[in-house]
């Protein structure tokens, strides 16, 4: 499987060809989350902050890591407004123009802290 593929049968998103210089590049899972990836010759790292967790690829196996959370005030209130919307999609509502803008803005700063 190749390290494309993996992120695919991972997440359901397809990624292009990714160069192998170690560059960290960002992805986009779904509306709630974004993903990070690097690689390099003949193994790679991607993962989702806000899922917690980061996989290790190689040619002959990808390997799961569980990442631990922070927590403080200011990262429990995007929590609940990432809470609030993950539930309003579920529900199948539309978000308006501000809850989305203000998802992105949680997504962002959950990323950054995180």
């Amino acid at each position: 499987m190749t390290f494309e593929e993996a992120i695919r049968a991972q997440y359901g998103t397809k990624v292009p060809i990714t160069a192998e210089d170690l560059k960290l590049r960002k992805f986009r899972i779904d509306e709630l989350r974004n993903g990070f990836l690097m690689k390099m010759q003949k193994c790679g790292v991607f993962g989702s902050f806000i899922d917690g967790e980061t996989f290790i690829w190689t040619e002959n196996r990808i390997t799961r890591h569980e990442q631990q959370h922070k927590e403080n005030k200011d990262i429990r209130h995007e929590w609940l407004v990432w809470e609030a919307a993950r539930s309003m999609l579920e529900r199948g509502e539309r978000l308006s123009r501000e809850d989305g803008e203000r998802l992105a803005l949680a997504v962002q700063r959950l990323e950054m802290w995180l």
